[in-house]
């Protein structure tokens, strides 16, 4: 076969690669290993409302991350009923809808098999980053992942059979809208896109370009169409979505939501010492440490070598090498000059996980593919050794995973072990708060939601709480104002602490400040106050 022809879609691989990452999720679901969160809580809370009648825009108390994923999670509650595992469940079918347009989107860029492979190897087989995010959902990371494949796609199908058909444009433009109300980080793959295909339509004679204008506006109009939910939203609310974009924090309504302002220097330092080393599983998110350091760094090393092949050429089209390099050199751009610079721990890494798969997978292509030419094939064992920096860091992924399911915290999305909360005790808790009909009270948001979820909403708690050791509280923390009025008008109410003694102290100084006699039970990490007399506690608040 010659550099020129098109090979047959190696489904086969497809199919071996998506059993692989069936089986990895499989184990890492039955390990229990993924701890179950607040945010994670509210995504199941705005699912199961969304099947009383709700209809959420976006992730409650804010103006950005749209309710697609609870809508998804919603559909799973109808068939699976309403439980953490059909969470779950859906987060993983999504995550393998993703692997599957991973590789597809590897392949129709570049139709090597060594490259779409390792594409489809490395998603599988993911780093803790990829794999914590994509199983405990905070809102809609996979399908960032599966839009942005699909954005690609459709893209280069266009590019090559230029201007190609409305109804291509029309689903790229409802996929970027999809993804724009989903998550802002959607740019990372739509513009990109875009360029490509400007970069096209202007290389083309006069009347082809006229043609092609024309499906742009059929593409914009599918966007909007898409996004419509962000843009309603946004109009109701005098620009609240927008202004998370450009000022970092919400306003109105909404304020107190969103990410410190850092200096560009500090997101720069964030992106090379912090978010770098989670992208390659160097680092997991919620930890400080490097993991295995030394194997860490030859896996660095393998992928400073599929950078500057990249760079240099390889089997890679001009375009296609580009446009990759565009994603990368796009993502710092946006990383240090936005808000999103202000969170390095990981999870805005993800949209760079395919074309991390796709550089790496075309430096083992140059390794593995005899030159053109009549030189002799090189031996079987020189092919099977330049496949060795593949499977490094395939082999660094997988032992990654194994330590993390199997070493304390486990998998969580906290990264301050006082706010990270196990849920070895929920059970024992909600049991108890029950029993003695604690059914309202005041406790922080990482707690509230949590038990609102796991109890059926039996247990309506105000997120009033501080969860910091300096106890400092943001009012925006209480999301979901239903549950604060149930608090305000119950007979009977207790206040839960976790993690915190300085917490416990300054709630019992107010007690006794406000003359009142109680009952105190720890259980776990929790602590307890209830059975107040004489009377309920004024609600105490916190800066």
């Amino acid at each position: 076969m010659t550099r020129t022809q098109q090979p047959g879609f190696p489904l086969r691989h497809l199919l071996a690669i998506l059993l692989l990452a069936a089986g990895v999720r499989a184990l890492l679901l039955a390990s229990s290993s993924v701890s179950f969160h607040a945010d994670e809580a509210v995504v199941g809370l705005m699912a199961r409302h969304i099947l009383q009648g709700a209809r959420p825009t976006f992730f409650y108390g804010q103006a950005y991350m749209g309710s697609l994923d609870a809508w998804l999670v919603a559909a799973g509650f109808t068939l699976l009923g309403q439980s953490v595992m059909a969470m779950r469940v859906v987060q993983s079918v999504l995550y393998l809808l993703a692997v599957a347009a991973g590789y597809t989107v590897a392949w129709r860029l570049i139709a090597r098999p060594v490259v779409a492979a390792a594409a489809g190897l490395l998603l599988a087989v993911p780093t803790t980053n990829v794999a914590l995010y994509t199983t405990a959902t905070l809102g809609g990371y996979n399908e960032l992942l599966l839009l942005g494949s699909l954005i690609w796609l459709l893209c280069w199908d266009i590019y090559r059979n230029f201007p190609g058909s409305a109804w291509r444009w029309a689903l790229m433009g409802l996929c970027a809208g999809l993804g724009w109300w989903t998550h802002g980080l959607i740019v990372i793959y739509a513009l990109p896109a875009a360029a490509l295909l400007l970069y096209r339509m202007f290389f083309k004679p006069v009347g082809t370009r006229r043609a092609a204008l024309a499906l742009v506006g059929v593409a914009l109009a599918g966007f909007v169409i898409g996004s419509a939910p962000w843009w309603v939203f946004d109009i109701q609310h005098n620009g609240a979505a927008i202004s998370t974009f450009l000022t970092s924090r919400q306003t109105g309504e909404f304020a107190g939501i969103g990410l410190p302002d850092l200096p560009p220097g500090q997101r720069a330092l964030g992106l090379l010492l912090i978010g770098l080393p989670a992208l390659i599983g160097l680092r997991f998110p919620w930890s400080e440490a490097y993991f295995l350091l030394p194997v860490g760094a030859l896996v660095g090393l393998v992928y400073l070598a599929a950078f500057y092949r990249l760079a240099r050429g390889g089997t890679l089209r001009p375009e296609v090498r580009v446009f990759i390099l565009g994603v990368f050199a796009l993502f710092g751009l946006i990383f240090v000059a936005s808000s999103f610079g202000a969170d390095p721990t990981g999870r805005y890494f993800l949209p760079l996980a395919l074309p991390l798969g796709i550089a790496l997978g075309a430096l083992a292509d140059v390794l593995y593919t005899r030159p053109p030419g009549p030189s002799p094939a090189p031996q079987w064992w020189k092919r099977t050794a330049a496949l060795l920096p593949l499977a490094l860091v395939i082999v660094y992924q997988a032992a990654g995973l194994i330590t993390a399911a199997s070493e304390p915290p486990g998998f969580t999305t906290q990264f301050d072990p006082v706010s990270h909360i196990p849920n070895d005790h929920d059970a024992e808790l909600m049991a108890f708060l029950e029993s003695n009909d604690l059914f309202h009270g005041y406790t922080n948001y990482w707690v509230a939601f949590r038990l609102a979820f796991l109890s059926g909403e039996r247990l309506q708690y105000s997120a009033a709480l501080p969860y910091k050791i300096n106890l400092d509280y943001n009012p925006a923390d209480n999301r979901y104002r239903p549950y604060a009025e149930m608090t305000a008008q119950a007979d009977r109410v207790a206040y839960i602490t976790s993690n915190l003694p300085e917490l416990d102290a300054r709630l019992e100084a107010a007690f006794r400040a406000q003359g009142l006699v109680y009952r105190r039970r720890s259980i776990g990490v929790f602590t307890i106050f209830y059975d107040f007399e004489p009377r309920n506690p004024t609600e105490i608040r916190f800066p």
